[in-house]
C-alpha cells in the first residue's frame, strides 16, 4: 500500500513533522475514500483506514523502543523513563496533531449539512459526554471515568495487538477535531480555531499524554512478551507499570484542570 510506505521510522525520528504531514495527508484521502465508499459510516471507516495506513510504521515504532529498552536494561543503567522514550511520545503527538488539525479545518470549511453527514459519529459522541455532567462531583467522576475507560483500553488493545490503541487515538483525534470545530465555528470560523484549539489544549495536553503513555506501554509489553523467553520480560513489566502510573497522574491533572475550566 502506498500510504503505508509514506514515511518510514528514520525519517519520523529525524523530523517528527513529516509525520505531522504524512498523518494529515492519510487523513484527507481516508477521509475521501469514505464518502465514496462507505457513506453511511463515515466517521468509523475513517478512523478504521488511517489505523490501517498508519500500522505498519506505529508497530516498527514499538518495536523499535522495545528494543532500545532492552539495551538500556542489559546496561544495566537506571533512567527517567518518560525522558527516554520522548521521541516515541512526540511521534505519537505528531500522528495525533496531524489528524486532529486536518479534520478540525474540515470541518470548518464545510457547510454545516455536510459537516453532520460526515462527522455525525462524533457528533453524537460529544452530545453524550455533554448529557453525563450535572454537578461538580458528578462532572470530575464522568471525566475520570470516560478518560479512565479510554486509557485503559489503549493499554489493552496495544498489548493484545501491538498498535491495537491506534484506532482509540485516531477515534478519539477526530472527537477532539470536531469538538474544536464547534467552537472555532462560534467565533467566526478559521479565524477562531486558535480559540478552539486553547479551549482543550489546557486539559487536553494532560489527558492525550495519558493515552500516549498507555499505548506505548501496551506495545512495549506486547512487543517483549512475543518474543516468550526474553530475560528482560520482568523490568519491562516493572516499567510498564510505572509508565501506567505516569498516565494516571495524567490523567488525574487533566480531570482536574477540566473541571477548573467548565466551573469558569
Amino acid at each position: 500500500m502506498v500510504l503505508e510506505k509514506i514515511i518510514t521510522l528514520r525519517e519520523a525520528l529525524r523530523n517528527p513533522l513529516q509525520l505531522f504531514i504524512a498523518s494529515s495527508l492519510i487523513s484527507i484521502v481516508s477521509l475521501i475514500i469514505s464518502i465514496l465508499v462507505f457513506p453511511r459510516a463515515i466517521g468509523l471507516f475513517t478512523t478504521f483506514l488511517i489505523t490501517l495506513a498508519l500500522a505498519p510504521f506505529m508497530l516498527n515504532l514499538v518495536k523499535y523502543e522495545e528494543a532500545k529498552e532492552e539495551e538500556l536494561i542489559a546496561k544495566r543503567k537506571e533512567v527517567n523513563l518518560l525522558q527516554f522514550h520522548k521521541n516515541a511520545l512526540i511521534l505519537y503527538a505528531a500522528f495525533f496533531a496531524g489528524i486532529s488539525l486536518t479534520y478540525s479545518i474540515i470541518f470548518i470549511m464545510l457547510p454545516e449539512s455536510v459537516v453532520e453527514r460526515i462527522f455525525y459519529e462524533q457528533l453524537e459522541e460529544i452530545k453524550l459526554i455533554r448529557g453525563e455532567f450535572v454537578g461538580t462531583f458528578e462532572k470530575f467522576s464522568m471525566i475520570i471515568l470516560n478518560n479512565l475507560g479510554v486509557f485503559i483500553l489503549a493499554f489493552l488493545l496495544s498489548l493484545l495487538f501491538g498498535v491495537g490503541a491506534i484506532f482509540v487515538l485516531t477515534w478519539n483525534a477526530t472527537i477532539l477535531a470536531s469538538a474544536i470545530g464547534i467552537v472555532a465555528k462560534n467565533f467566526g470560523g478559521i479565524k477562531g480555531l486558535p480559540i478552539g484549539i486553547l479551549t482543550f489544549l489546557p486539559h487536553g495536553i494532560f489527558e492525550i499524554a495519558a493515552y500516549f503513555i498507555a499505548a506505548l506501554a501496551g506495545g512495549i509489553l506486547s512487543s517483549a512478551l512475543t518474543k516468550r523467553h526474553s530475560r528482560f520480560l520482568k523490568k519491562i513489566f516493572q516499567d510498564t507499570l510505572w509508565f501506567l502510573f505516569f498516565g494516571i497522574i495524567c490523567l488525574l491533572i487533566g480531570a482536574i484542570i477540566e473541571v477548573g475550566l467548565i466551573m469558569l
